[in-house]
């Protein structure tokens, strides 16, 4: 960045003088300076220069990451992907000398995506009601300008700003705001093609992997934000995409942690004593892992979550009919275990395996413990992939709780693989 000295020469309140009249001003006068604007949560800084918009930012907002998104449309060939992928993240204008560099974009491309970029946001702040500008003389930006483009005429960039703004008002583009996140829906079992998708369509259908906001997935289309919410609203009406709520997805995703992590610490606990006792703490653990996950199913899965209406029992009827198969399934592999380990309110019944040397003794309750954890080891991995799938559906981008339970697994399998030892060597 380099600047010049800074004079604040202008400033006010939008609702006396909106952005669109400032902006005016300042062009025809030919003023040299930056625009600020604040507006709630949001932020826009527009650089003039001679009265010309040379650059603008939204430091609010993470720049949309372009190369991410023509690799996403397939406008990145896989042999460059690896090579430039060190840029990624960076804002479009360093992203821009790659692409260009690498024959993705033409130079005209790189001033249309300039240009729209500008004007994406403008469209935006032009509805700003309420807030606070101030412009300072004498700012230059010259390293966000560097390698793009020729000055903007705030005219024209206005003019289209406010068709923009018209045309998003007229789409509903109200109903979703730039930060909402569409993701594949998990569930779709149906052929695409068979669907009738619009070009747009299909496009914003690539774009939308719950990582790309849509005000990124209109950048990166160069299609108005009415646009995108008329094929968003069409793929959500078809149930190709589901919206993602980021923030309740932090709080699922720091609630698995916690969890993973009590699990992990319990388990450090069943090295500890005699062989068939190792063998109880490690089916306690699982079991209670199980129990856990069933609990937060309560609050998060998909079909409860939100739900104020729906009664203690008809929840414990909801999480039985989506686990109860599982148990099953695997209680087949361990007839033992039949009468004793048993699904009851939403939860597994731990009980009667805890007390389970009152009645067994010897080489018996041994065999039942070891059945136990063996168990309990394949039903906690089953009731974890059902409960992933049913509240946070496909992949998503840094799924830390993915590495630790990755990591709490092989604990358990090298504790496995030490007391199957022991459990065979107890019947040599």
């Amino acid at each position: 960045m380099e600047q010049s000295t800074q004079v604040r020469i202008l400033d006010g309140d939008l609702e006396t003088l909106g952005l669109q009249a400032t902006l005016k001003m300042l062009a025809l006068s030919g003023k040299t300076g930056a625009l600020n604007v604040v507006s709630g949560q949001e932020r826009l800084r527009i650089t003039l220069e001679n009265g010309h918009i040379i650059a603008l930012e939204e430091p609010h907002l993470s720049p949309p990451d372009l190369i991410e998104l023509f690799r996403l449309l397939g406008r990145i060939p896989p042999h460059l992907v690896m090579s430039i992928r060190e840029f990624r993240g960076q804002p479009p204008a360093f992203q821009f000398p790659i692409l260009l560099q690498a024959n993705i974009v033409t130079p005209e491309e790189a001033q249309r995506y300039y240009e729209f970029g500008v004007t994406l946001a403008i469209s935006r702040a032009v509805r700003w009601e309420h807030g606070r500008f101030d412009f300072h003389r004498g700012v230059t930006d010259m390293q966000a300008r560097a390698g793009l483009t020729k000055p903007l005429n705030v005219d024209h960039i206005l003019l289209d700003a406010l068709r923009l703004a018209d045309e998003r008002d007229y789409a509903g583009g109200a109903n979703f705001t730039r930060q909402t996140l569409a993701r594949w829906a998990p569930r779709f079992q149906g052929d695409v093609r068979q669907l009738g998708l619009s070009p747009d369509e299909v496009n914003v259908l690539c774009l939308s992997n719950g990582q790309q906001p849509f005000y990124a997935i209109a950048y990166g289309l160069l299609l108005p934000e009415g646009r995108v919410a008329v094929a968003f609203q069409r793929l959500l009406d078809l149930g190709l995409v589901e919206l993602v709520d980021a923030q309740f997805e932090s709080e699922l995703e720091s609630s698995l942690i916690n969890l993973l992590t009590k699990s992990q610490s319990q388990l450090a606990q069943s090295g500890r004593g005699a062989p068939d006792q190792r063998m109880l703490t490690l089916a306690l653990t699982m079991g209670e892992c199980v129990n856990d996950l069933l609990r937060r199913h309560r609050v998060y899965a998909r079909a409860l979550r939100g739900r104020s209406d729906i009664s203690p029992t008809e929840i414990n009827r909801y999480i039985e009919s989506r686990f109860r198969p599982l148990l099953d399934r695997v209680l087949r592999e361990y007839p033992r275990m039949d009468e004793i380990v048993r699904l009851s309110d939403g939860v597994v019944e731990l009980q009667d395996i805890r007390s389970l040397n009152r009645v067994v003794r010897g080489q018996e309750l041994i065999d039942c413990y070891w059945d136990a954890a063996r168990l309990f080891f394949q039903l906690m991995k089953l009731v974890f992939q059902q409960v992933i799938a049913d509240e946070a559906g496909q992949s998503r981008a840094g799924r830390q709780y993915e590495d630790l339970w990755v990591a709490f697994l092989r604990e358990i399998e090298e504790e496995m693989r030490r007391l199957a030892n022991r459990y065979e060597g107890s019947h040599a």
